[in-house]
């Protein structure tokens, strides 16, 4: 999957579980998922109107 594209199912629940999961993946791991998530709800955000 390219970097700019997501699953069209994507929603802010999917991205709540994500962050659930973070805390249970090695520590050295972190910043790369908080990026991943930091993107995935720029994502789903903008495709809200008015956002």
């Amino acid at each position: 999957m390219l970097e700019n594209e997501f699953p069209p199912s994507l929603n802010i629940e999917d991205i709540k579980i994500k962050i659930s999961e973070i805390s249970q993946k090695p520590l050295d791991l972190h910043p790369q998922e908080f990026e991943n998530v930091h993107s995935d709800l720029n994502r789903v955000l903008s495709g809200i109107d008015g956002l």
